[in-house]
């Protein structure tokens, strides 16, 4: 067996999916497209994936109306040396 340590939290990925593409002067018979989606990567001093995903969607929510909307899922554990290093606190989420 291995001795790895528990994650001190995550790296979170957040999806930002584009606004659809207005439509051209041509004409197009189609669903309209919208373009690629982007993403934000965070880092969040919380050890449990699920609320780290929450504490992060909070944290891109702010001044918005609803947390629910935002895409997010775990992309990497961070270790306890990592945390220390970025300087995060306990519970703090911060871009990466």
């Amino acid at each position: 067996m291995t001795d790895k340590a528990p994650p001190a939290g995550w790296v979170v990925q957040v999806t930002i999916l584009a606004p659809i593409a207005p439509a051209s002067q041509e004409r197009w018979i189609g669903p309209k497209l919208s373009d690629a989606p982007s993403f934000q990567y965070y880092n969040v001093a919380v050890s449990n994936p699920n609320k780290a995903i929450e504490a992060t969607a909070n944290y891109v929510a702010k001044g918005k109306a609803d947390a629910a909307d935002v895409a997010a899922n775990t992309v990497r554990e961070l270790s306890p040396a990592e945390i220390a290093v970025l300087g995060l606190e306990a519970g703090e989420a911060r871009p990466a």
